[in-house]
């Protein structure tokens, strides 16, 4: 537990060092949650941390392909062939790296290698023509002598693929040669649908999940019993992504609660996250935007933490005891809700007026489906009505401290727009 809360708080090749720094480098890996080990290669490198994909365990290695290979409900094969060779390198000579390479292989979906061959190969049968044309040097004729095979692609992944190719004819050539077969003919789209349903199940198992109940999450809260944990995680995934940064509001009150409590709040935190990681579609090879969503969720979860507890730390830690954590999320939700509702109204009342940098973007920002915070609110006073307090990109609302700024621009909005005067021109 140490070694994985030391590797959680690391960045970058500080990470690798840590991995290889433990008593069993590889048992450590295969005992992270597949997100974790996700997250900490990509910040790693993938070039870098080759052998931690050697590593892996079969479904690790095939959660790392659902996570970074996938661009919406596309199959990026570009993206999926470098994961490939990582898992494959080395296996030609030794027993033992060829034996894990060949559990990797087996345990991915047979649509996502018939997507990697199919996007990758141009197939000549031989028996429609025993003299097909062949275009360029990149080419194989199969063991069994049915097909001869040409490679759409160079370097890096022409090794990846024919290296794939001649696993696969060397574990069963005849199921091998049916699979060629089978690629002359089968729709992409079919292959698509089916491999997508296969890795939708698996990320739900993650934690993932569906898109209906990850925007459930930005609703207001239920009435009645409080809602429950559909889509949440078996166990928290430990994962470097500061779910209850200590000195936070959420950590401190986190430190306070009962330990069966605090289990069950690291499971609702990455359900949390998880769930703004989908109703926001950010892609999870982005650690950047990752990191983003993350604290986004944290905060609104404290947002709705600090309504209830009034200020007052025991009632943070009685708060965070009794009320689920969606409950928590979606009432800090509600509070941003409410900035909306009163934008929506300043902004009707305005017409077509503006009233300047930076209210007129802290107003835009506002009137979003799901309230942005406007950071030019925080320029100068002497800046204001001037390009520099519009030279800002709005954000999530991350503290209690952009909250109250954005209700404080708020009131200056209503006030002018009660009562117009001397101010910038109409927009």
């Amino acid at each position: 537990m140490h070694l994985r809360q030391a590797l959680a708080a690391a960045r970058g090749r500080r990470r690798l060092d840590l991995v290889y720094e433990a008593p069993d480098p590889a048992a450590l890996v295969r005992s992270l949650p597949a997100e974790e080990l996700y997250f900490t290669i990509r910040d790693i490198g993938l070039a870098d941390a080759a052998e931690l994909v050697r590593f892996a365990t079969p479904g690790q290695f095939r959660a790392l392909i659902d996570l970074d290979a996938w661009r919406k409900d596309q199959l990026d094969v570009s993206r999926t062939l470098p994961w490939l060779r990582a898992a494959r390198a080395g296996a030609r000579g030794d027993d033992r790296l060829e034996a894990a390479w060949r559990r990797k292989l087996t345990a991915l979906d047979m649509e996502v290698v018939e997507l990697v061959l199919r996007d990758s190969l141009r197939i000549h049968d031989l028996a429609e023509d025993p003299d097909p044309e062949i275009e360029g040097d990149r080419f194989l004729r199969t063991t069994e002598g049915k097909f001869i095979v040409e490679f759409t692609v160079d370097g890096a992944e022409y090794l990846a693929v024919r290296g794939l190719l001649e696993d696969l004819y060397a574990e069963e050539p005849l199921r091998a040669a049916r699979m060629l077969t089978a690629l002359r003919w089968e729709l992409p789209s079919e292959l698509h649908e089916t491999a997508l349903r296969w890795r939708t199940g698996r990320l739900r198992d993650l934690g993932f999940p569906a898109l209906e109940e990850a925007l459930s999450w930005f609703a207001r809260p239920a009435r009645g019993p409080a809602p429950s944990m559909a889509g949440g995680p078996p166990r928290p995934s430990g994962s470097s992504l500061a779910l209850r940064p200590a000195g936070s509001l959420l950590g401190t009150a986190a430190e306070g609660v009962s330990e069966e409590r605090r289990q069950v709040l690291e499971v609702e935190l990455v359900a949390a996250a998880n769930a703004t990681l989908v109703a926001d579609g950010v892609d999870p090879s982005d650690l950047e935007a990752v990191r983003g969503a993350v604290e986004a969720s944290r905060a609104l979860v404290e947002l709705g933490l600090a309504a209830r507890a009034g200020g007052d730390p025991a009632g943070a830690v009685a708060a965070l005891e009794a009320a689920p954590l969606k409950v928590l999320f979606q009432e800090g939700f509600g509070r941003l809700l409410q900035l909306r509702w009163r934008a929506e109204k300043v902004r009707a009342a305005l017409a077509e007026r503006s009233l300047g940098s930076p209210l007129d973007e802290a107003l835009q920002a506002l009137v979003r489906r799901r309230p942005r915070y406007f950071p030019g609110l925080e320029a100068d006073r002497a800046d204001w009505d001037t390009p520099v307090a519009a030279a800002f990109e709005s954000r999530p609302f991350l503290s209690e401290a952009d909250v109250a700024r954005a209700e404080a621009a708020l009131a200056e909005a209503e006030s002018r727009a009660a009562n117009p005067g001397p101010g910038p021109a109409p927009a």
